[in-house]
């Protein structure tokens, strides 16, 4: 009691209004006396459009809804054709691809966040079943469903993703490619079975607003991709515009204003501006589109920092806010509609730290939590590759810079801005960004280069805030760095793995040890206290930020180690001859147990010399890419440091794991401590 009250306390009235009305909407539900918990009749239906059901057919309906696709969608819908066309002569694998993902689609098999051939039971998923826990989640009313529970539910993620459908747009892609009938009987037979085993507000599938918008998205492009087969009836339709109905106030009525206003809220928001737009016979499509544009508007002052870092301090979420603005104004480009100063200023920023952190082989580090999905999956590139939303952000914001960086189209970009969009990235000259060391102050990342040549080192540091509200995203993970040498990732964040399912590897990959950090008495910088929350948190303090085009410098501190007694500073230097200096300083008066880790990368290996210089060597052709000589200097006493190489596990995307090696620096001292390691770049 004293907790609810105290949390009572820190709401403000707005807060507490909005949350008594989602309560009181949950309890109507369970209740059975909302009008939200079943599909509305025909006559009911034909009254939420404002039309008289007497005078119109659910078959005439139909044909109106069709027939109204053909208003501003993306523009490769325009010349189905064309599109087909260029994908095949541009992009000849995503092709092969395509279909052979579809294939398998239809066999059961999915290929679903870092997991593959994920079998839901039968042809046609269970969408209550997790496949890796072998976990279904209970048929009760969304609100009973403890989501962060493994033994009721699994791995939710799993079971939201397969139940995203976003895999819709696999099979009509496959259909346009192919022209075969089959494809689009899948995706009759899949959203039959889905309607058929997901009544209203009954199950994990209506717990998240999230899921539901990204869900009611799929459904709106699947409209698209199979408007003439003869499969999609106006039956399945219709009960389809009905469920949409439904999702779309569900949406609404249960928005994560305060919850999670995060991604949860604008993704939400995305949903109902979708749903506004192209599904404008419902009588609330104007309240939700201009809600959702509201929503997207307002979150761009509180979650991108003014030098457009998201507020939440994760590449992987940043990618997927850059991605739902970038869409955002797509459509409404293509609507002829104005686009607000701020969302094009705020947008080109999220773009602009993109483009920095990209690292020099094109993928970005995934640094604070990744959950393995995506707005769209439109295109075959790595998932740790994020350029193709650089290369739709080259055409939207006319930056060659940006193209620069992206390089090459991707199938992406023609499936957004269709065969013109393509042109238009064709046309333009790309131009070298001019800055090789950005400091992103407000968000607390920097990041260096000493070229824009896929060659060139890199570096990224993270000396920022933990995270956003209570930093459900966030990793133990201050003063982390990433460094690539030569081009090719050395020193690398491990990943994610998993949210729910399994609290142990949760806790480890958020841990300061699965870092490029300093432990003190095994201990991380900052405790956690659940899945999504922490009980202590490290504050950071940039102290030095400089680089005059020969030698860079970075000094920064965090107070995550004071509970020991142990003030702590870290420094990194580089010079023009390869050579990084970092310097990790400890003042203390007590004895501690130190560790000093390193997560390499799986595509490197390292050895010990007998004199403690570390080689660290690509594994293909061995190919030495730099070494380490670390050296100690204390004011008290010290036991002499010694590298160890340990096996770990990385994880370069949500549910998966790859063999990876950990090295760690080893003592234990008493007083004051400078550990200063000299990395040598090949050159």
């Amino acid at each position: 009691m004293f907790e609810k009250l105290k949390k009572l306390k820190g709401m403000s009235f707005a807060e507490i209004k909005d949350r008594g009305r989602q309560r009181a909407n949950v309890l109507a539900e369970r209740l059975g006396s909302s009008s939200h918990t079943k599909l509305p009749s025909d006559e009911e239906f034909f009254d939420l459009l404002g039309l008289e059901g007497k005078d119109i057919s659910s078959e005439k309906l139909v044909d109106h809804f069709r027939s109204s696709q053909k208003r501003g969608f993306y523009s490769s819908f325009d010349a189905p054709d064309a599109t087909v066309a260029e994908l095949r002569q541009r992009f000849p694998f995503e092709e092969k691809e395509i279909i052979r993902r579809a294939d398998r689609i239809c066999e059961g098999y999915f290929d679903l966040l870092g997991c593959k051939d994920l079998y839901f039971e039968s042809k046609i998923p269970n969408w209550h079943f997790d496949p890796v826990s072998k976990k279904t989640s209970p048929m009760v009313h969304w609100s009973r469903i403890d989501e962060t529970s493994p033994e009721q539910t699994g791995d939710k993620k799993i079971i939201w993703e397969v139940n995203r459908h976003q895999y819709f747009a696999t099979l009509g892609r496959a259909y346009w490619l192919t022209k075969e009938e089959m494809y689009a009987q899948k995706f009759v037979e899949h959203v039959e079975d889905w309607m058929a085993n997901n009544p209203p507000k009954i199950g994990l599938n209506w717990v998240s607003s999230l899921e539901i918008a990204f869900r009611s998205i799929s459904w709106i492009w699947a409209f698209r991709f199979f408007k003439d087969s003869l499969k999609l009836t106006p039956e399945i339709y219709g009960r389809m515009l009905k469920f949409l109905y439904l999702q779309g106030r569900h949406i609404e009525s249960h928005l994560s204003t305060y919850s999670s206003p995060n991604t949860h809220l604008t993704g939400e928001a995305l949903g109902l501006y979708f749903l506004g737009t192209f599904l404008p016979e419902f009588n609330e499509a104007r309240r939700w589109k201009d809600l959702g544009y509201k929503i997207l508007l307002n979150s761009l002052e509180f979650q991108v920092r003014e030098d457009g870092v998201y507020c939440e301090q994760t590449s992987h979420y940043h990618r997927y806010t850059a991605d739902f603005y970038l869409n955002l104004m797509i459509l409404q480009q293509n609507e002829g509609l104005q686009i607000a100063q701020t969302h094009r200023d705020k947008l080109e920023r999220l773009l602009d730290f993109l483009m920095h952190a990209t690292q020099p082989n094109g993928e970005t580090p995934l640094i604070g939590d990744d959950d393995g999905g995506r707005l769209h999956f439109l295109d075959e590139i790595p998932f740790a590759d994020f350029r193709s939303t650089l290369a739709v952000g080259a055409v939207i914001c006319e930056d060659p810079q940006l193209k620069f960086v992206a390089k090459e189209a991707s199938a992406e970009l023609l499936w957004l801005l269709g065969t013109e969009g393509l042109k238009k990235y064709d046309e333009i000259d790309p131009v070298q960004p001019k800055e090789k060391a950005k400091a992103f102050d407000a968000g607390g990342f920097y990041t260096f280069r000493d070229s824009w040549n896929e060659g060139s080192n890199f570096v990224a540091i993270d000396c920022g805030e933990h995270g956003f509200l209570k930093g459900g995203h966030a990793h133990a993970d201050v003063l982390h760095f990433v460094l690539s040498v030569d081009g090719q990732p050395v020193f690398i964040d491990s990943g994610t793995f998993n949210y729910t399912a399994d609290a142990a590897a949760r806790e480890q990959f958020r841990s300061t040890g699965a870092h490029n950090c300093l432990t003190v008495n095994g201990e991380s910088s900052s405790t956690p206290d659940g899945p999504f929350s922490w009980r202590t948190v490290a504050k950071a303090k940039l102290l030095e930020w400089k680089y005059n085009g020969d030698t860079l410098k970075f000094s920064g501190t965090h107070d995550g180690f004071e509970r020991f007694g142990v003030k702590y500073e870290r420094a990194i230097e580089y010079n023009e001859r390869g050579i990084f200096i970092l310097n990790d300083e400890i003042h203390c008066g007590s004895k501690n147990s130190y560790e000093l880790n390193f997560i390499l990368s799986p595509d490197v290996e390292a050895e010990i010399a007998e004199d403690q210089t570390l080689f660290i060597h690509a594994k293909d052709g061995k190919k030495v890419l730099l070494t380490i000589d670390t050296k100690l200097v204390s004011g008290g006493k010290v036991e002499h440091g010694s590298w160890n190489i340990e096996p770990f596990s990385v994880s370069p995307r949500y549910g998966s794991l790859v063999d990876s090696t950990k090295l760690v620096f080893k003592l234990e001292a008493m007083g004051d401590l400078s550990i200063r390691s000299t990395i040598t770049c090949a050159q």
